[in-house]
């Protein structure tokens, strides 16, 4: 079985007659149709203006508060040949505005630097002795991107030196607001400009525009990796912004970008912003990360092309080392989180690279559901620097705020934040984050929402059914992807892929349609097994060796059927405990060797519930004395995700059990010779009875049990008139008997049998 991660749920139902009026204007089918209906798009001419935006549909700087204060006072620094110093921000959105504003200003003539903080050194927005430097460096303006509301002190200190600062930013304000000389923000309090959520480069894009006198179309393409590397909404100007943006990047006019999305195995004609949000921005992103984001703005505005491939390179190369630093990491970071029952994780490690928790947390988040904070101290130091990621339905921002003292540093928003707090403020801090996340009601077991657009069998995904689709592009938040449920009876074919095996490719329905399930290889045993699978995922095309095919990219699976792993074993080794699982290990001593060392809970049958393997897998880690002890614990786990089958089994296997002859003739041989010294004559004995050696020791210690004979020194003879007893009631007896029934059910059976026979206690569902 394979539980569901989000609760799906089907799209809203709008006014048919509006949907309707919407459909025949623009030929979208009606699910598609009603997706912009939802949107507030509900009549022709606005839905054409949505699928075909112009410039046009965009809003003129002029209602930005602050944005005529601002150009007033960058073009007096033009005209009186000032040095202006552009101040950036290190991610993808930060550079794209700092790239922008400097080509704006280059173009009108200035005087003009750009300065990228250092995330290490100079952190976030406005540094005081960033400042200095610069303003002792001959810096007269500097105008801030992506950055600058919260930078208080160090635009403070600019003022006292005569320096103006020009602020254009989109993020919180605080309540003491900077002294700039003008603060261009879009949710300036009283300002009437009608869309909020611009992201930096969004608001250095109109400052632009207002600065250039004209629409600068050529900047449109820095805009489009900003705003959807910033995942800000992409409903209202955004949607026009990233769709007028994207149009521009495939033109291919900036050599870098060319070369960059070369080496992703992008194509420029055909580029979309998915292809933007998982190639470009992350390797733009991981500058700032690893090493220092300025060689970034080289790379966007070179037009020399050696340069452009050099840094290209350089940014590709960077961005591996980021992925290989965040596989580390994330491997470690589970591993800690592992055994720990909280709501919420607080996990601290050393020597962690601090540029990637961020992406380390949200992985971490993905695996195991609970808001999660990674932080790392380097060598020597005693302040660790973290990076928090949250749930739907819990403010992270809200349930930190109110904890400041336990930190030396903190910051973010409901779904993200970044702190730093001393080493030993760790378990203060766990212990704080579990109350509030208690707090404010969230349940783990709660799945976040999914919505559903389309439920259709294979055949029905077709290239023009994804040509419509991509009519509502570019897609993220604000706009969702449309999401695609296929149902699917039987098993599926499966295929493992990826140089390290961790992705899976699916095979459903006729003609057979791809699947393609980036880090869920596996899931495999569980589909290939499964009796109904349901995939949701979004509708793509992908080409191979010139043709093209649809393929879905997988969102979300759920599948019936208990799924049986048989991977029994003669020997332990420490990768069979690494994967997230539920080990059930019948022997005490075994159970106390592997405890800590497995991923996950290691129990014995009486501890075992049907409560602690929902929705995870079991591995039975060893034979039980009798079979009873498993049929029981079995019984447990109809809700389990899987089942595997180690078994190990630490000794010979027996040779069956005697006949009641065996034993007739073996009384019978013990009244005939008295004083048998059973050290020496085992093997003569059961050569003659023909019997295993293993079953002739097996019965004489029945008798000894039952009171027939006695052992004195090795020696072995039959009690006189000893008294009657039925021989199985010995415990010798049912002891072997129980071992036969184990080692015929889990030692010598047939995998099918098996499989077949757990399935059956279970209960297949």
């Amino acid at each position: 079985m394979i539980d569901s991660k989000y609760a799906w749920q089907g799209q809203a139902n709008g006014d048919k007659e509006t949907i309707q009026v919407v459909a025949d204007a623009t030929g979208l089918p009606a699910e598609l149709a009603a997706l912009l209906v939802n949107q507030g798009i509900k009549s022709a001419d606005a839905a054409q203006r949505w699928l075909n935006p112009q410039a046009e549909d965009l809003h003129t700087p002029d209602a930005l508060h602050d944005v005529d204060r601002a150009v007033e006072r960058i073009m007096a620094a033009v005209e009186a040949g000032e040095k202006i110093t552009v101040y950036g921000d290190y991610d993808a959105d930060g550079i794209t505005a700092t790239t922008l504003m400097y080509e704006a200003l280059e173009t009108l003539g200035a005087q003009v630097d750009y300065y990228v903080p250092d995330r290490f050194t100079d952190g976030y927005g406005p540094n005081q002795a960033v400042y200095q430097r610069l303003i002792e460096g001959g810096t007269q303006l500097i105008v801030t991107v992506d950055n600058g509301v919260a930078g208080l002190a160090a635009i403070e200190y600019a003022k006292e030196q005569g320096v103006d600062v020009v602020i254009t930013d989109h993020h919180a304000l605080p309540e003491q607001l900077p002294p700039a000389v003008a603060i261009v923000h879009p949710q300036y309090p009283g300002s009437e400009y009608p869309f909020a959520d611009l992201s930096g480069v969004g608001v250095a894009f109109e400052v632009a525009w207002a600065l250039l006198g004209e629409f600068p179309v050529e900047m449109l393409d820095l805009v489009a990796i900003g705003e959807l590397a910033d995942l800000v909404s992409l409903a209202g100007e955004n949607h026009a912004l990233v769709a007028l943006g994207l149009q521009q990047l495939r033109q291919g006019s900036r050599p870098g970008l060319h070369a960059l999305l070369k080496l992703a195995g992008v194509k420029e004609a055909t580029l979309t912003g998915t292809d933007v949000g998982f190639q470009l921005a992350p390797r733009l992103n991981a500058l700032g990360r690893i090493e220092q984001a300025g060689p970034g703005v080289v790379l966007l505005s070179t037009f020399d092309e050696e340069e452009a491939e050099r840094l290209a390179k350089e940014v590709d190369q960077t961005n591996e080392e980021r992925k290989q630093l965040v596989e580390q990491i994330t491997k470690e970071a589970l591993a800690m989180a592992a055994n720990q029952q909280v709501p919420a994780l607080v996990l601290v490690g050393h020597g962690w690279h601090q540029g990637v928790l961020g992406i380390v947390a949200a992985h971490v988040v993905q695996a195991t559901g609970k808001p999660t904070i990674v932080a790392s101290a380097n060598e020597g130091e005693t302040i660790a620097k973290g990076s928090g990621r949250s749930v739907d339905g819990l403010d992270l921002f809200a349930a930190l705020d109110q904890h400041r003292d336990l930190m030396t540093a903190f910051g973010g928003h409901a779904m993200a934040c970044g702190m730093s707090f001393e080493l030993t403020a760790a378990a203060p801090l766990q212990a704080a984050l579990n109350e509030e996340v208690t707090a404010q009601g969230f349940n783990q077991q709660q799945k976040p929402p999914l919505k559903i657009t389309l439920t259709l069998a294979p055949d029905r995904l077709t290239q023009d059914l994804y040509t419509q689709i991509q009519r509502l592009a570019p897609f993220g938040p604000g706009n969702e992807e449309p999401q695609i449920e296929l149902d699917v009876k039987g098993p599926v074919a499966t295929q493992v892929m990826g140089k390290d095996k961790s992705h899976l490719k699916l095979k459903v329905g006729q003609p057979p349609l791809d699947v393609v399930a980036f880090g869920k290889a596996s899931l495999a045993p569980a589909l290939a097994e499964a009796e109904e699978v349901k995939l949701v995922g979004t509708l793509s095309l992908n080409e191979w060796r010139g043709k093209t095919s649809c393929q879905l990219m997988l969102t979300d699976v759920a599948a019936t059927g208990v799924t049986v792993l048989d991977q029994r074993t003669a020997r332990l080794l420490p990768p069979m405990f690494e994967p997230a699982a539920v080990y059930l290990a019948f022997d005490e001593r075994l159970r106390n060797n592997i405890n800590g060392h497995a991923n996950g809970p290691v129990v014995g049958p009486k501890d075992l519930t049907a409560d602690l393997v929902a929705n995870q897998e079991l591995v039975v880690v060893d034979c039980p004395p009798i079979i009873s002890q498993l049929t029981t614990s079995l019984a447990k786990c109809a809700a389990a995700s899987s089942i595997r089958l180690l078994c190990y089994f630490n000794q010979a296997p027996l040779t069956g059990m005697p006949a009641y002859q065996a034993f007739a003739n073996l009384y019978r041989l013990l009244g005939q010779n008295p004083n048998i010294n059973i050290n020496q004559q085992v093997n003569p004995i059961s050569n003659y009875l023909r019997l295993p050696a293993d079953q002739l020791i097996f019965m004489i210690n029945v008798f000894f049990e039952a009171g027939f004979v006695t052992i004195k020194d090795g020696v072995l003879n039959l009690v006189p008139q000893a008294q009657r007893r039925d021989l199985k009631e010995t415990t010798s007896y049912r002891r072997r008997q129980a071992q036969l029934e184990v080692e015929r059910a889990l030692v010598h059976s047939s995998h099918p049998d098996l499989v077949a026979w757990v399935k059956r206690l279970v209960g297949a569902r």
